[in-house]
């Protein structure tokens, strides 16, 4: 089904290398759309669709000047600043892949969104973080009812594709379960092959370690950084 979609020659964006990210570059790959980098994706113009994957380094940079560093940049994402800006202008997709920290910047604003250079008429915002890096998403959409058009203007929700002035949102957040054999077979066979044995055995490789978000009522130092999600919901 993917093979028989045809676009115009439109612009996407993706943000995330994670499963997410990889998740939603097969679906690109799969429609025949052809990957470009962040630069050329900025400088060149196509007859085809095309589509770039941006690293959190494409899109930030350090308030007080110097290289992005990527431990740096999770640790404290407070010192940098978001530059997505450069892509409003040239983008007519957006698909949202990426961790947002709160403490992070916010990938574009709602100011922005009114300004004649946003080009961006579709965003879908697998992350689903309501009320966070992207100012579209202001509620979650379902499976049923995918879609909601978004109105900077009033900061507003309306059905989908109501007036060509308006962003329209996918913003389903529970979205996997769109493929429910696939995930299914998958996280079957990985339970099977890598999770039971140090589970039920000895956990040589410190995979249940890893994977254990609270220990004792309180959150492991691989998931500290949900503490302030916690905070603020408590």
């Amino acid at each position: 089904e993917l093979r028989k979609i045809k676009l115009p020659p439109i612009k996407i964006v993706l943000t995330g290398a994670g499963r997410v990210g990889k998740g939603a570059m097969e679906t690109l790959d799969t429609a025949g759309i052809r990957k470009v980098s962040a630069v050329d994706f900025l400088t060149k113009t196509y007859n085809e669709p095309v589509y770039a994957q941006l690293s959190s380094a494409d899109y930030h940079q350090r308030k007080e000047g110097g290289h992005f560093n990527r431990d740096e940049f999770h640790r404290n994402p407070e010192r940098y600043q978001s530059t997505f800006n450069k892509f409003l202008e040239v983008t007519d997709i957006l698909i949202a892949g990426a961790f947002w920290n709160p403490q992070a910047p916010v990938l574009f604003t709602r100011e922005e969104m009114l300004t004649q250079d946003f080009r961006i008429k579709i965003i879908a915002d697998i992350t689903c973080d309501i009320n966070g890096s992207i100012p579209s998403t202001v509620r979650a959409s379902s499976i049923p009812d995918p879609l909601y058009d978004y109105n900077p203007e009033t900061n507003s929700d309306l059905p989908a594709f109501s007036n060509e002035k308006f962003v329209t949102v996918m913003a389903v957040d529970n979205l996997p379960c769109e493929l429910p054999r696939s995930a299914s077979d998958e996280f079957g066979r990985d339970l099977i092959d890598r999770i039971l044995k140090p589970l039920l055995f000895e956990d040589t490789e410190g995979i249940i370690k890893r994977g254990t978000i609270t220990e004792n009522g309180k959150l492991t130092a691989e998931f500290a950084y949900l503490q302030d999600y916690v905070n603020a919901t408590t």
